[in-house]
């Protein structure tokens, strides 16, 4: 019972220990609940090894869809993961899956799209080097141009060096003329010369005249 003039009971209060394993408790449990589901990851078939690795890398629900759609083009697991691990060196999300899923799709290899991103040339350069790829040039050619990018260097783009190729050019010559700075004036010259002979001329060389 109060007694008259008396102060009621103080209301307790939780210690500053008590508090902060209350919210450690409390923190840890959000982040349970919010682990990503990788059901659809394990029902495509990836292997437990792989879903390990990827947990590790914390993957989001929309990662797992990138990865979803990459490993339906035909990259492996092992790819997957490696991916994933260059995004977050660089502190980023993996969000390439349809860019890369397209490199596929056009018959770029696996070990060639790795290199691109390593390279940090994917996002800038994805479609055209898929162009490049349906027109025929090699994936030499394809990261010789991706490797002068990636240094800022002036280089043919992927249309002229498939011009280059029509004129009867190798890949192999292709790597040369971008390794030498081909320019795009000197591109429209080597296919004019090439023209010119398929046009049944050719270009004699004239001997002085004797007196």
């Amino acid at each position: 019972m109060k007694t008259a003039g008396m102060p009621g009971p103080r209301p307790r209060r939780l210690s500053p220990a008590f508090a902060l394993a209350g919210f450690l408790f409390l923190f840890a449990g959000c982040g349970k609940v919010r682990q990503t589901n990788m059901s659809a990851l394990d029902a495509a078939g990836m292997h437990p090894e792989s879903l390990a690795q990827l947990q590790q890398y914390q993957v989001s629900g929309d990662e797992v869809r990138q990865i979803l759609t990459i490993g339906r083009s035909g990259m492996s697991e092992q790819g997957c993961v490696e991916l994933v691990g260059i995004a977050r060196s660089r502190h980023r999300v993996f969000a390439e899956g349809d860019a890369i899923a397209g490199l596929l799709n056009a018959g770029v290899k696996e070990g060639s799209i790795i290199q691109l991103v390593r390279l940090d040339q994917l996002s800038p350069f994805a479609g055209e080097a898929a162009a490049m790829k349906l027109a025929g040039l090699s994936e030499d050619v394809i990261l010789d141009v991706a490797q002068h990018r990636s240094k800022g260097q002036p280089v043919l783009a992927g249309a002229r060096l498939a011009e280059l190729k029509d004129a009867g050019y190798s890949n192999a010559q292709l790597v040369a003329m971008v390794d030498r700075g081909m320019t795009d004036k000197q591109a429209d010259e080597a296919i004019a010369r090439h023209e010119y002979a398929v046009g049944g001329h050719s270009f004699v060389r004239q001997q002085g005249r004797r007196r």
